[in-house]
This record gives structure tokens, sequence and C-alpha cells, in this order.
């Protein structure tokens, strides 16, 4: 064996530089591999109606400030949808699943509202990439927002805000916000099949999990650049930027934001209402580990009691899913949306005086367990307020503010409204979400800060003959939408169901301060 070796170790010395010339060779002279994703160019009868940027390029994106890390266009054949993922990593595609983010780009009222807005310009289509590079990030990166499809759809580009999206990212601006993220979608995506994949793990995870990415998207930073969101004149009315969503700096600047508790430890924590509960309690240990659930304040798209109409709203099932499955992970994650609510808000009785037949009293309201204002986003369209009832010592109803009728969908137009509103270039209030022709953001009330309070007062009259003890009612509600969007932009007469984020009784009148 050892002669054989010997004998034939030149012939093998000899393949081996022979091998290595070719490859050397093959690199230095050969055809160059292609720079990954689309050329600009490539994409026909795509509209750039915004002109370059300030030194002299295409935006491809704008007014979305979505970007791709070499700033080519997607091939959407590259982008792996969710459904593939759950090849391997089911836990976490069952959790996505029935998510707010699963269904960006896909729920009906979302997609209603951005066709109204397409409808009030020419280049409507393109101004809605603003919308698209956060709710649809595939559709814009691929060049499908646009007056010409001339782009093929693909599995991914409906799944909203896809694992792809975030896995991939390595740049976030949550002050510019906007969708200000940069994707290595073209430069760090794997094509490997699954039986590639497990033959080469390591190649999969640094494509989808290198330190840079882990690091970015455990952060608060990662979810600013959605969640800060401002109105210019490249999308709007308005002839200076208008804040229109300041989640990220409400929180940053927040004891929550002080103290490294981020939007992930509570919006991904398996239990979110359990883990805020350890918050209040001063235990800021982080969760055990993060689920994809991504649990929010949309209580309407988990309420199973709304039937076919869920669906309808939801935009369908997300690929991947049975009914059956589908229907039991939304009625899960309904039951986390709505205890997350619960642990959100507090009432608390300052005053409570009569004085001769006068009788007044003020309620607080309390933001005892959101690390952002309550309510937070974008929030012409979802809303809080509080409705009190007064009754004398014999039950009778003697004051009664914030009522809501349930047949007409219709908040009491005197209640106390936590809201913003839209303001058209004639000062006018804008009810339907027309984002292209805001001029001007307003606030009816502010919401309330993190660990802080709103103080609201009301006086009354005593009728006569009303005697005491007299008992205060005060209810805190929240609301996903109103009334006039169902009507005018979602076309139905679903009424939009109100849900109680708080609920307290005191006894009047009240000499000190009254705290539960």
């Amino acid at each position: 064996m050892k002669y054989q070796f010997k004998a034939h170790l030149p012939l093998l010395a000899l393949g081996m530089l022979s091998g290595l010339l070719v490859i050397v060779g093959a690199e230095l002279f050969g055809p160059k591999a292609a720079e990954p994703g689309v050329p600009l160019a490539d994409i026909p009868f795509y509209q750039l109606p915004f002109g370059p940027d300030e030194a002299g390029r295409p935006r491809p994106f704008w007014p979305s400030r979505l970007n791709t890390e070499n700033g080519r266009m997607v091939d959407p054949a590259v982008i792996p949808s969710a459904a593939q993922c759950a090849t391997c990593h089911q836990r976490e595609f069952e959790e996505w699943a029935p998510s707010l983010h699963a269904i960006a780009g896909r729920d009906t009222v979302y997609e209603r509202a951005v066709e109204a807005n397409e409808d009030l310009h020419k280049d409507g289509i393109e101004k809605a990439r603003f919308c698209e590079g956060c709710h649809a990030p595939g559709e814009v990166l691929a060049g499908r927002t646009n007056r010409f499809k001339s782009v093929m759809p693909s599995a991914a580009e409906t799944e909203g805000i896809t694992c792809v999206m975030c896995h991939t990212a390595t740049h976030a601006d949550p002050e510019e916000g906007n969708g200000a993220l940069t994707l290595a979608v073209n430069t760090g995506v794997d094509q490997l099949s699954n039986a590639m994949i497990l033959a080469a793990p390591r190649d999969h995870a640094r494509a989808y999990g290198g330190a840079a990415t882990n690091a970015l998207i455990a952060s608060g930073d990662f979810c600013g650049a959605c969640h800060t969101e401002g109105y210019d004149a490249s999308m709007s009315k308005a002839e200076s930027r208008q804040h229109v969503q300041t989640t990220f700096s409400e929180w940053k600047e927040s004891w929550y934001g002080r103290n490294d508790v981020t939007c992930q430890d509570c919006h991904m924590a398996p239990d979110p209402a359990a883990y805020v509960r350890q918050i209040r309690e001063g235990d800021l240990a982080k969760p055990e580990r993060y689920a994809h659930n991504f649990v929010g304040s949309n209580y309407l798209m988990f309420d199973t009691g709304l039937g076919g109409n869920l669906t309808f709203l939801r935009g369908g099932i997300v690929p991947g899913l049975s009914d059956a499955r589908n229907t039991e992970l939304i009625a899960r994650q309904g039951e986390a949306t709505r205890a997350l609510l619960r642990s959100a808000a507090g009432l608390s009785l300052r005053r409570g005086s009569l004085d001769k037949d006068r009788l007044s009293f003020a309620v607080a309201v309390q933001n005892l367990g959101a690390g952002h204002n309550l309510p937070t986003g974008v929030i012409d369209q979802k809303y809080m307020w509080l409705e009190v009832v007064v009754r004398d010592g014999a039950g009778r109803k003697i004051f009664h503010s914030g009522a809501f009728d349930p047949v007409r969908g219709e908040t009491d137009p005197d209640a106390v409204v936590w809201r913003e509103d839209f303001i058209d270039t004639k000062g006018k209030r804008i009810p339907d979400h027309l984002t292209f022709i805001t001029a001007g953001i307003s606030h009816v009330r502010a919401g309330v800060p993190a660990k802080g309070e709103d103080v609201v007062s009301y006086e009354t009259d005593v009728p006569p003959g009303a005697e005491g003890p007299f008992s205060l009612e005060a209810r805190l509600w929240y609301r996903v939408a109103t009334q006039e969007f169902a009507y005018n932009t979602l076309k139905t007469d679903l009424v939009i169901p109100p849900f109680e984020l708080a609920a307290e009784r005191f006894v009047l009148p009240a000499t000190e301060e009254v705290r539960p």
C-alpha cells in the first residue's frame, strides 16, 4: 500500500495542482456571476413619478423608505413563502399565521383603505408604495405596486410581513420611519432546497440569522422603522411633515425604553398579558422565548363570533393552513389579544364633591401596562373614550356621558375621546382615512403616556328629589374603526363593536382622593 501511494503521489499532486489552476482561472477569467436581484430597467412600464433622490439616483420604492441592500428590485421567485418555512419551523409558522403581520397586506380593511386613496390621484397606485412598504413589502420590492402589472405574483407576496422580510433585515431607521428598512432579500436569501438546508444548515442560518440581523430584529429600532409614520408632500397635502404615528418615540422616551423593556418583550412574549403583569410587579427579566404571534390591539380581527364576516375582514386564509386549524389559531390569539388589552388600562376616582345641587367628580384614565401611549399608532380610526353613568340612591340615572348606540354603531358625540383627526386643506376633518388628501393632524385628546394618566373632570346638576349616596359607573372603551369608515370605505353595514378596556364603580361624593 505504501509503495503504491509513493508511486502515484506525483500524479495525485499534479492532478490537485491542475484542478486548483482551473478553479483559479475560472475565478479570474471566467464570466462574472450576475449581481443578485432584478435591474429596474428589466421591469416593463415601471413608473417613477417621484423623481430621483438628491444624488440623482432613482427611487423605485418611494415614498416608502423601504430598500434592498444592493438597491435592486427583487425576483419574486426567490422569496420563500412562510408555508415553505413551516416545513421545519412549524411552531413559528402557526404562531405567525393568525397574526396581524401575516394578513397585513390582505385584510379587507387595509385593502379598501388603500383602494380609496389610490382613486384620489392619477399616481395613486404609485403613492400606495407608502402604505405597502410596511404592509406588503414583497409587493413593493418586486415592483407590483405599479399601475401596469408586469411582474408575476408569488405566494410570499400575499403574506404581508412574511418570514424573509424580518430575517434579512440589515438596517433600520426608526426616526425616519415610513418603512425605513434595508433588507438583504437579494444578497442574503439562500435558494437551497429542503434537502440542502438539512445538509448545510449553517449556510441557511447565515442567510437568515446573521449576528447583525439577529441583533437588529431584537431591538426597538427595528419595530420603529414602520411604527413611526409621518406624512409629507410626497404622498399627502401636508406642506411640512405631520407626525401621524409616534409609537417608537413614545416607547423610547418612556420608563420602558429607559429600562430596556422592548417592543418584543411584550408583544412577542408567549403570554403577553402575563408578561405585562410581571413588569408591573417590578420583574424586568426577559421572556424565556420569543413567540411569533406579535399580539397587538386589533381585537376585531380575532372575533370568531363574526363568523363569515371575520374571514371576509381577514382577506381569506393564509396559505398552509386548513380552515379548521386557522379558526383554532385565530381563537387562541383572540384570547391573548383581549387579555393584553385588559392589562393595559385602569380607572381611578380622583375627586368627588357635592356642593348644594351640583355634583362634580374627576376620573383618572391610567396607562398601567402599555409601553407607549394608550391608544397608539395611527389613531384617526381606532380610538378610546370614557363612559360615565351617575345614579342616585334609588338607582335612577341622573347623568350619562359616552353612551354607545349598538344599532347605529355611533358614539356619543359629546364623549371624552382620545383620537387624532386627519385635516384637509380647508381645515375640515377627514373621516375616512384618506391619507393622500391629508394636510394636517390634530388631536381631540392625545393618548395617555406610558405609566401616566389623564384626569377627566365632570359636573352635573342633581335633579330635585334625588338623594345619595350617589354611585358612579366608569367604563373605558376602545374601538378599532369608526362607523363612518365601515359605511363609506368598507361598504358594509357591519357595526364595529367596541371593546371594554376597564370598568370601575365608585361612591360619590368622596372627600379625599380615592385609588383602587
